[in-house]
């Protein structure tokens, strides 16, 4: 079978990525894939809108989109924060979440703890859904300064609630979820930080006749579980 260059190329950026420790700026690609900066150029463009790759210090790691197709690796999410995110459950009774980005316009879950009682939310795993109106995707867009180009495809009513609610997540750090997804689930979700970068979301949900009370008290939680774990927005603070 003849071998398709762009494909070739596309799989080449992403190994590449994937075995180096720092970002890797344009020019290395180019020099490793022998392949010409402007051929390139636009693959990493359609990597990066698809959330396969994401860009950092002039230079580009996996993206969240990539995280979210493979099972756990050694450095990934879901290794990091499973111990944080058990932590959660336990003290909540709750089933709690580890939310990505991907690309502009998508959310994916890619791990879960389960709640502690038999009627609960089971969150489907690596699945793209619609960035709003999740708690975790109203939490990303509260944080990015390009969230205008998201919002003009947003459905109508759900992008009026977000703008309302905006100053609120960005003060609280928290974003919620009353019943706008399904009629009887509530969640909200906190960030994750790593040096001082949103790079995903928690959420903690139930049934919303059962947590509506009770969702602030779960974000405050979590938050501080995350301060204590160091993925807090400055680290780990001083015992």
């Amino acid at each position: 079978m003849a071998e398709h260059r762009t494909v070739s190329r596309v799989v080449g950026i992403l190994e590449v990525v994937a075995r180096a420790r720092r970002p890797v700026p344009l020019s290395v690609l180019a020099a490793q894939l022998d392949a010409p900066k402007s051929s390139l150029h636009g693959l990493v463009g359609g990597l990066l809108h698809r959330g396969y790759l994401s860009e950092i210090d002039g230079g580009y790691r996996l993206g969240a989109g990539a995280h979210a197709l493979l099972a756990p690796a050694g450095s990934s999410l879901p290794l990091l924060l499973g111990e944080s995110c058990a932590e959660i459950a336990v003290r909540t009774g709750e089933t709690v979440t580890l939310a990505t980005r991907v690309g502009d316009r998508s959310v994916v879950y890619v791990h879960s703890e389960p709640s502690a009682f038999e009627v609960c939310y089971r969150p489907r795993l690596r699945e793209r859904r619609p960035i709003l109106p999740t708690s975790a995707g109203k939490l990303f867009l509260a944080h990015d300064d390009d969230r205008d180009s998201v919002l003009a495809r947003a459905d109508e009513d759900h992008r009026r609630r977000f703008l309302t609610e905006i100053d609120s997540i960005r003060a609280s750090g928290m974003a919620f979820n009353r019943g706008e997804t399904v009629s009887d689930l509530g969640a909200v979700a906190v960030g994750v930080y790593e040096d001082d970068r949103l790079t995903a979301g928690i959420t903690i949900a139930g049934p919303l006749t059962r947590v509506a009370e009770r969702l602030e008290y779960f974000g405050g939680l979590a938050q501080e579980v995350l301060t204590a774990d160091g993925f807090s927005r400055h680290g780990r603070q001083p015992s």
